[in-house]
């Protein structure tokens, strides 16, 4: 078995980024290979609606871990500031940053932004299409349907040649033939279950050969992830933690595309194919499963939930350093 990299998303919301800066410093000594920001808003105590100014603080305090978003929502940037910033933080990191990004779903979030969920995705196809170009070339002149520029240039480029990766997430079949013709790779959200997931990489691949593209040599992943020094305890963690934020959130009107009620509230049917939740031994047993079911190369693991405590995360990063990672190594 290849060796396996694992990441994880810390602590997020509120004001808990000198927690958060904590664990991925911690992360990085005990041998994690990613850290990872999401982007929500409004909610409280959970999700930052930045990612890209926290990563920039990890990447002052870090020297080998990748950093990425997982995911930016980029419809509700400007591609020539987006493209600056991904830039910036390219150059602040040394090359280390992986865009992850996709074009959003929830209605109240575009509502903020007073930015129109219909033709997200092509306006999200031509953002990526300017900021390549801006990455790329030195006097850009752009026309499109939603974005134009002339003779434009930024300042500094990226490390990262031609540019910083860019994994492209979401479900839809459009959405998968975008990751597979416009980006390096596929990353797909915690919320899917194994069948969904393989039918998503099944598309992917197939996107891919249609486009004329080799596919990537590396396998993303996040899975909603608790580990404890016993099976009881982590369950235990997750029904007061998962199972409180799925039921506030994906079953209380996010309208997630396929979170709906019914399977927010199942912490049995979630664990089958979603969750890694356990002592290290089942959370390797279940990390196996990912690896030779769906191929997974790369798991993020998302450690946080409302009201996880930062104590607990700091155990988890040692667990799964000391008793997890190893068998995949």
């Amino acid at each position: 078995m290849s060796r396996l990299k694992i990441g994880f998303i810390p602590i997020e919301g509120g004001r808990f980024y000198e927690e958060a800066l904590e664990e991925v410093v911690r992360g990085e000594e005990l041998g994690f290979d990613s850290t990872w920001m999401e982007e929500h808003h409004g909610v409280k105590d959970h999700y930052w609606p930045s990612p890209l100014p926290v990563l920039a603080g990890f990447a002052t305090r870090t020297s080998t871990v990748t950093l990425g978003t997982d995911i930016l929502v980029m419809p509700f940037y400007h591609p020539v500031r987006l493209a600056e910033d991904v830039a910036l933080l390219d150059v602040i990191s040394g090359g280390r940053f992986v865009l992850g990004t996709a074009i959003g779903y929830k209605p109240d979030e575009f509502a903020l932004y007073d930015t129109p969920l219909e033709k997200r995705g092509a306006r999200f196809e031509e953002a990526l299409a300017l900021m390549k170009a801006l990455w790329a070339g030195d006097y850009v002149s752009f026309k499109g349907t939603y974005y134009k520029v002339e003779d434009a240039r930024i300042e500094p480029k990226p490390v990262s040649r031609p540019h910083p990766p860019v994994w492209i997430g979401g479900w839809g079949e459009l959405a998968l033939k975008r990751a597979a013709a416009l980006a390096d790779n596929w990353i797909p959200g915690p919320t899917a279950d194994l069948p969904r997931l393989l039918a998503g990489k099944q598309a992917f691949v197939l996107n891919r050969a249609r486009a004329g593209l080799s596919l990537p040599t590396e396998w993303p992943l996040t899975r909603d992830v608790i580990v404890a020094d016993t099976d009881k305890r982590a369950r235990e963690l997750a029904e007061t933690h998962i199972m409180a934020a799925y039921r506030k959130e994906y079953a209380g009107g996010w309208r997630h595309p396929f979170i709906d009620a019914r399977v927010a509230t199942d912490l049995e049917g979630l664990m089958k194919d979603r969750f890694i939740i356990g002592g290290p031994e089942q959370c390797v047993a279940s990390i196996r499963r990912f690896v030779e079911v769906y191929g997974m190369t790369h798991l993020i693991c998302r450690l946080f939930f409302p009201g996880m405590p930062h104590s607990h995360i700091m155990r988890e990063l040692e667990l799964l350093s000391r008793e997890v990672m190893p068998a995949f190594r």
